[in-house]
């Protein structure tokens, strides 16, 4: 159910600029090098890394163009096209690589690239910082550069042989064939790319700034860095954008699917692990609407219970509510007879189990226990069969109505029978909205009118005082900024502290979905965090 809009559609695209280059210092124009001539070839290239803060001279005067460039030299580049110098400082510890001084300059751009996954280095637990990078390296970095911060390079061009090509390693042929076609590389007057060549700073500077300009956002922004020392990586698109779902393992209520074979299934682009749910039986512990359709309600702990919730003019927003469901009976008569507080999908409590449940196809194929009472309904409310003390199965379109057990002095659906009509209501009590195209009920709530919010109180009140929020543990959340926008974001971090982090990235209201071996964030065939191997029950999903 996608919804566009004109101008936030607009400030979307202005935001991805915006955050593309977040961070940079503002600084003046490029310096007047000495050894930058104006209107040579790189002039340009290196006004716009300079001006942009990406690369700097080699003393205030002059520029070295001819320069080489070491790997150091070049992931700094990269380092500093995504964070600002002050973010960057979050990077001064002892990294994994044994030859990267802890207190060298290049240390923090090298421990941005490594935890971004943009390199793992050069083997055996070594960097090589002062190694010079190669022409194929370049390419390679730039394109997992790409990849890592959501960033397309369109083709512009048709492929190309270069005479060297055979002379192209195996590991960056992709990268090469990549860059090339979007216009970032060329080879030099004899057709030639030099793979294995090393470039100058001025070679550098301007197939880094081919790069910027051909760079394009690909609908959303991918987030790396550290706050406060804990390492995040976040999504940050406008729904606006997409059609939001929920998509159920094996498309059912209690069923268990992986979550690369449920992402893939679905189509989704955008992707999230979303209701917790029981270990055994893999039935979720939340409400559950898609498309405007109750998939499954769980009042326990409700309205404490937090959920996010799309209307269905596609805003998103974090809501606390129960779900009152009432059903009227309409003989032909004319007489009428009412039921309250029944349930969706939900497996009844033990043998004697009174309580009204509605099972749609989402449950099953039947209703998997012996019901008192069940009446099958068509999707206009018409009972169509009645059943006592029997299995029944539940129609694709339709639903079946049913109880375990029997209850003191029913009146309900002892009395229901073929022909009868059934009317069904639902109120979600507690919403500030009634009009739920979707909703998860996930918790608990991290953020609250722009301020962190929760603390063991508010845990415990959302049926949550398990889970551990004051320790270090896998977490994933999603939140609602002030402009309408989603963030999706995983750290290793507790709940105090995811809260604080939300609210920095500007998030009005946030909420912790199912974490630890749960935890799958997936960006457009790439995974943010995952693939993990426990089966997922349910998740969040954009396409």
């Amino acid at each position: 159910m996608k919804r566009k809009r004109g101008f936030r559609a607009f400030c979307g695209t202005f935001l991805a600029l915006t955050v593309f280059f977040a961070g940079q210092p503002v600084q003046p124009r490029a310096q007047a090098f000495s050894d930058v001539p104006s209107g040579i070839w790189y002039a340009a290239a290196v006004e716009d890394l300079v001006d942009r803060g990406i690369m700097k001279g080699k003393d205030p005067d002059t520029f070295a163009p001819q320069g080489d460039v070491t790997r150091a030299e070049f992931v700094t580049m990269l380092a500093r096209t995504a964070l600002g110098e002050g973010e960057l400082n979050e990077y001064n510890y002892k990294g994994p690589f044994s030859d990267v001084w802890a207190q060298g300059w290049a240390n923090k751009y090298i421990n941005w690239v490594s935890e971004a996954g943009i390199t793992s280095g050069a083997g055996g637990g070594r960097f090589n910082p002062d190694r010079l990078v190669t022409r194929q390296d370049m390419a390679v970095l730039i394109v997992n550069y790409a990849n890592a911060m959501g960033l397309e390079l369109p083709a512009v061009r048709p492929p190309r042989s270069f005479k060297d090509g055979g002379s192209i390693s195996s590991y960056a042929k992709s990268a090469v064939d990549k860059c090339s076609r979007a216009g970032v590389i060329n080879g030099d007057d004899n057709g030639n790319f030099r793979p294995g060549g090393y470039a100058t700073r001025a070679e550098a500077a301007s197939m880094y700034s081919r790069f910027l300009s051909a760079a394009q956002s690909a609908g959303y922004d991918i987030t790396r860095k550290r706050m406060n020392g804990t390492a995040i990586t976040a999504v940050h698109f406008d729904p606006y954008d997409y059609d939001a779902y929920v998509g159920l393992g094996r498309d059912n209520v209690h069923g268990a699917e992986g979550a690369p074979s449920l992402f893939d299934r679905v189509g989704a682009k955008i992707a999230v692990n979303a209701a917790f749910f029981d270990f055994d039986s893999y039935e979720p512990y939340g409400t559950i609407v898609d498309a405007g359709r109750i998939i499954t309600t769980y009042n326990q702990f409700s309205p404490a219970k937090t959920s996010i919730v799309m209307d269905f003019d596609g805003r998103f927003s974090i809501e606390n509510f129960s779900t009152d469901i009432s059903a009227k009976l309409c003989k032909p008569d004319g007489t009428e007879t009412s039921a309250a507080q029944l349930g969706v999908n939900r497996y009844p409590a033990h043998s004697g189990d009174g309580t009204r449940l509605i099972y749609t196809s989402d449950w099953g194929e039947r209703l998997g226990f012996s019901a008192k009472y069940a009446a099958v309904v068509s999707e206009d409310g018409t009972v169509l069969d009645v059943y006592r003390d029997s299995d029944v199965t539940i129609p694709y379109h339709g639903y079946v109505l049913a109880q375990r057990g029997p209850r003191q002095y029913d009146n309900f659906l002892p009395k229901v029978e073929e022909g009868d009509y059934i009317e069904l209501d639902t109120y979600y009590n507690g919403s500030s909205t009634q009009d739920i195209y979707l909703a998860i009920g996930v918790g608990p709530k991290l953020v609250q009118h722009g301020s962190a919010y929760g603390d063991s109180g508010t845990y415990a009140d959302e049926g949550l005082s398990s889970i551990g929020g004051y320790g270090d543990a896998r977490r994933v959340c999603i939140g609602v900024r002030y402009d309408g926008s989603l963030v999706i974001l995983t750290a290793y971090a507790s709940l105090p502290e995811l809260s604080s982090i939300m609210v920095a990235m500007g998030c009005e209201s946030a909420v912790n979905l199912d974490g630890g071996g749960s935890t799958n964030l997936y960006v457009n065939g790439r995974w943010l965090y995952g693939p993990t191997d426990r089966a997922l029950n349910s998740v969040l999903y954009f396409k």
